[in-house]
């Protein structure tokens, strides 16, 4: 056993941890069965419940996008576009309104998975209809046992982001921390937004039942 480590640790506001051996998942990190369904607790400034489902797959660039589409109160409230391959899993965009795109794909984990391996990205995030450049790093910190409302999920692969982008008024931080459980997806996900002049922001997400 090891402590995780990497260049980027002063920008993640979390402990360190240990890492286990890396254990290839039996089942895909993120489905994307039509009939997948996730319900989610949120816990931020408006807490609440979000519906997530598969919507048919999008063709961006030549390449396809799984679609997640989150719904609070019935009413579709921010979508998740993701490219989905055997090599990689990588973002297309995401948000509601004011979406979040980036290009090219911002690729998150890379397999075969190696723990600690820093997966960079350069390029430019589309905000308010301005490219604005952009860089990201991404690294599978470990594998824990994870307990969120829908149970106890003993195999949950940690991955942490940071995404920088260049504002007019400063560098922009969005850190993002996301568990995948193989054969059920995104069990928890926890958001830190440092934008210039404002306070740090913390959003999380965890998985209250579904279904795939």
């Amino acid at each position: 056993m090891r402590i995780a480590t990497g260049s980027d640790d002063r920008f993640i506001h979390l402990p360190q941890e240990l890492t286990a051996t890396p254990i290839p998942p039996a089942q895909p990190l993120l489905p994307t069965s039509p009939s997948s369904h996730w319900t989610y607790r949120l816990t931020n400034d408006e807490n609440g419940i979000e519906e997530v489902t598969v919507l048919p797959p999008r063709l961006i660039e030549g390449q396809t996008a799984l679609v997640l589409s989150g719904k609070r109160k019935g009413t579709p409230d921010r979508e998740e576009l993701f490219h989905v391959t055997s090599n990689e899993i990588a973002q297309f965009s995401a948000g509601a309104a004011e979406k979040v795109t980036l290009k090219p794909p911002m690729p998150i984990l890379r397999f075969p998975l190696k723990f600690d391996e820093t997966v960079s990205w350069q390029g430019g995030v589309s905000l308010r209809g301005a490219l604005v450049p952009s860089q990201s790093k991404s690294r599978l910190r470990c594998i824990e046992k994870i307990k969120v409302p829908a149970g106890t999920f003993t195999t949950a692969y940690r991955v942490d982001t940071i995404l920088e982008t260049r504002l007019t008024d400063g560098l922009a931080h969005f850190w993002v921390t996301r568990w995948f459980a193989p054969g059920v997806g995104v069990i928890r996900t926890r958001y830190l937004v440092k934008a210039p002049g404002q306070a740090e922001r913390v959003f999380t997400k965890d998985l209250l039942k579904y279904k795939i």
